[in-house]
């Protein structure tokens, strides 16, 4: 038998009796025709809104585009070290750069200088301004460097721990740097002298102008000593084949605190503390320093890479 068409079916309901609908169909009808109708009038009202802002937000997009655009051909963008300003966390301003040779960090985060108190401490003026400065020297030498920021100081104040635990603080950033730095070479802990209360000690000239002098200390009895030794005995001869008189020297010692007696150098064969002047010294001499031992880690890493 033949399938009736469309337009079959529509005479047959044409010729037959008057349809008759309940009055719950009509009903169910007419609020699904009001709803359809008020979605439709939605969408013509969106276009017509759409069309009206179009133009305005395309005219907007374009000028911040040729803003950027000539903003970046006057200030050219400046490579920056990558920092990090919490626990493992790199901060949202710089990006992680995998081929970073040199972390520095700074677990006695508030060491301070220009004071004659050996336990000089600074929420400002302190050992992080150095580590700062001596990432962008490294930089600037062609040397990728990342600087942690964090004031371990501040957080163990916040945590109620004891000074003593400070380094188990740092010891976590440490470790966080290795997985995230694959070729990193250098892990620096920068301090300033507390011990020596003799400015003289910390402090000598290089083309008429005072620096703060710099001592590396590395700690015995823990898995890579020989190639922390090895290596800071290369930086300290470096340094001062350039700038005579600035290192003095390297120097072992038996064991670091109960909590933490490796002072982080257990976790890697480039992990050294190193102290640049000492409470006497000023901010200027710090950075002079800084910039001149920047120049002596190139020295030393490119003379390892080849």
């Amino acid at each position: 038998m033949r399938a009736r068409t469309e337009q079959e079916w529509i005479r047959l309901l044409k010729d037959g009796d008057k349809l008759k609908p309940d009055q719950e169909y009509i009903h169910q009808t007419r609020k699904k025709l009001l709803y359809e109708a008020r979605k439709l009038r939605s969408k013509r009202e969106k276009k017509k809104v759409w069309r009206m802002i179009w133009p305005s937000m395309m005219a907007v997009a374009i000028a911040a585009i040729l803003v950027i655009t000539t903003l970046n051909q006057v200030n050219p963008p400046v490579q920056r070290s990558a920092s990090h300003n919490s626990l493992g966390t790199a901060s949202k301003t710089s990006a992680i750069n995998k081929e970073t040779k040199v972390f520095i960090y700074q677990t006695h985060s508030q060491e301070s200088f220009e004071t004659k108190e050996v336990a000089g401490y600074n929420s400002k003026k302190n050992v992080r301004t150095v580590g700062k400065k001596l990432g962008t020297y490294l930089n600037k030498e062609s040397v990728p460097a990342a600087v942690n920021t964090t004031d371990y100081v501040k957080q163990l104040l916040k945590k109620k721990m004891e000074y003593k635990e400070i380094y188990e603080l740092s010891r976590h950033s440490v470790k966080e740097a290795i997985k995230t730095y694959p070729n990193v070479q250098l892990l620096l802990d920068i301090h300033r002298d507390g011990e020596i209360k003799n400015r003289q000690s910390t402090t000598t000239k290089v083309d008429g102008k005072n620096v703060a002098t710099v001592l590396f200390i590395i700690y015995k009895n823990q898995p890579y000593t020989s190639e922390n030794t090895k290596l800071a005995i290369e930086l300290d001869k470096a340094l001062n084949e350039i700038y005579p008189g600035v290192s003095r020297g390297v120097v072992q010692k038996d064991k670091g605190i109960a909590s933490v007696p490796s002072y982080n150098q257990d976790l890697h064969e480039g992990s050294i503390m190193v102290n640049i002047g000492g409470v006497e010294n000023t901010l200027k001499e710090e950075t002079r320093t800084a910039k001149m031992l920047a120049k002596a880690i190139k020295v030393v890493l490119k003379e390892k890479a080849d």
